[in-house]
């Protein structure tokens, strides 16, 4: 076997191993894609359950009925939100 073969037979090796990870790598960007996009659901949930929670502090030095609403609607927001990130949507 020549040095012209044994390189072209490598070479065609190295591709065909390339072309492999290449596929992995595409896999583990769209999984990891998909996980991110779960944890921004949960941090979404997560403040808008701490805006609720600083809403009801507030509520009871203010004693706001309109307020208290308010916190409702935004607990309310952050459990859709956790419900979402937990159907993975």
């Amino acid at each position: 076997m020549t040095e012209v073969e044994r390189y072209k037979a490598e070479k065609a090796e190295i591709k065909a191993k390339a072309e492999e990870l290449e596929v992995s790598a595409v896999n583990w960007d769209k999984q990891s894609d998909g996980q991110m996009h779960q944890h921004h659901r949960w941090a979404q949930a997560m403040t808008a359950e701490q805006i609720a929670i600083s809403l009801a502090a507030i509520i009871l030095l203010t004693r706001k009925k309109w307020l208290e609403y308010a916190s409702y609607a935004v607990a309310a927001a952050g459990l859709g939100l956790g419900l979402l990130a937990w159907l993975h949507l």
